[in-house]
């Protein structure tokens, strides 16, 4: 892709949505943010990072905060140009360009309309190749870049910025001011230039989201075969076909987490989640893990689904995708596996031998 254009932001979102593997914020909300964007300051150009001047300036956008609080307060251009002029203030010199810090409906669309507001192209590249709940969760950080400086510009106008301090001190330090923020923010971390980016080696995340986001729209629902142009662009497996027959969840600094039981026609399968899916089980036995995407899609529509968006009685079918593997290396896993998230968990990828049965007739 060139640019992004109104005509395509139903594709990105939608396959954002898959790379928020349950969670990413709401994909209505974000398209609506972008389409006004996009209609008020005209299409966003997508470059790589290669094209930039290796010591240029980039300015990486994640929206902070609670999902729920966004849905009240949507971001505006103030905090955008706030943002902006921060990360410039403190650098000594002018943004080339807007970068994703992951992928996910929300923080997709939420650079891509910053960088319309603000008159500046947008990285086809993200720093996370899906979303995880933390900003220190990247592939950069991964690499050894550190992740101060933090900015965040709160709805309420108030700015705060975090120069130094280790992950565990940061994360702890950022829910702690989020409430004087109004609980939704514009964040921007790691003090990045085009170069960090190009040896990161991340291209086409925005393009990849509307390529299978594209697919999507192709599946039909109804059959496992009519998944089949979404799996192939994904990479991804069919778990099974199940039914939710259970959903337990609690919110911890306005982030649901819990689990999913669903049932199938001879066993039963197992969800955790923490915003994101983490886990998916089947009659205790581990079939698949966290740093893979795990994924639920409505059996009657095909629609890729949240897990605030389930119903009791619902017929969903789970499905695995890869991602960068360098989330599955030693270092990697210790960041973003299920240990991570607390999970007396080893890694799991599924590989398509363990076969789940459908939940049976509709």
């Amino acid at each position: 892709m060139e640019r992004v254009t109104e005509s395509a932001i139903g594709d990105i979102v939608r396959g954002a949505v898959h790379f928020g593997s349950g969670g990413g914020g709401d994909p209505h909300l974000g398209g609506q943010l972008l389409t006004a964007a996009v209609r008020q300051y005209g299409p966003v150009p997508l470059v790589r990072a290669e094209a930039l001047a290796p010591d240029a300036l980039v300015l990486p956008v994640v929206s902070a905060g609670a999902p729920y609080a966004l849905l009240e307060k949507a971001h505006s251009v103030h905090e955008a140009e706030a943002l902006r002029a921060a990360v410039e203030a403190r650098a000594g010199r002018e943004c080339a360009a807007v970068l994703p810090v992951q992928l996910g409906s929300a923080n997709v669309a939420v650079p891509l309309a910053v960088a319309a507001r603000l008159g500046l192209p947008c990285l086809d590249a993200d720093l996370m190749r899906r979303t995880l709940p933390s900003i220190d969760m990247t592939l950069l950080r991964l690499l050894g870049h550190p992740v101060p400086p933090v900015t965040l510009v709160g709805c309420t106008g108030a700015q705060v910025e975090f120069s130094s301090g280790d992950s565990a001190v940061l994360s702890e330090l950022l829910r702690a001011v989020m409430p004087g923020l109004g609980l939704v923010a514009l964040a921007s971390a790691y003090g990045v230039t085009a170069g960090d980016c190009a040896r990161l080696g991340v291209d086409g995340s925005i393009s990849d989201c509307a390529r299978i986001g594209a697919a999507l729209a192709a599946v039909t629902p109804g059959s496992d075969e009519g998944y089949a142009p979404f799996l192939h662009a994904c990479g991804g497996r069919m778990v099974c076909t199940a039914t939710v027959a259970e959903l337990v969840q609690h919110s911890t600094d306005g982030w649901p987490r819990g689990v999913v039981s669903l049932n199938t026609s001879e066993d039963f399968v197992r969800i955790d989640f923490q915003n994101e899916n983490l886990i998916v089980s089947r009659s205790g036995t581990v079939l698949a893990t966290v740093p893979d995407l795990i994924s639920l899609a409505d059996a009657d529509t095909g629609i890729l689904l949240q897990t605030t968006d389930l119903a009791l009685g619902q017929d969903v079918h789970v499905i695995t995708s890869p991602v960068d593997e360098r989330w599955h290396t030693p270092a990697g896993l210790d960041l973003v596996g299920p240990r991570a998230f607390g999970y007396a968990v080893d890694p799991v990828r599924f590989d398509g031998t363990a076969t789940l049965v459908s939940a049976g007739p509709r």
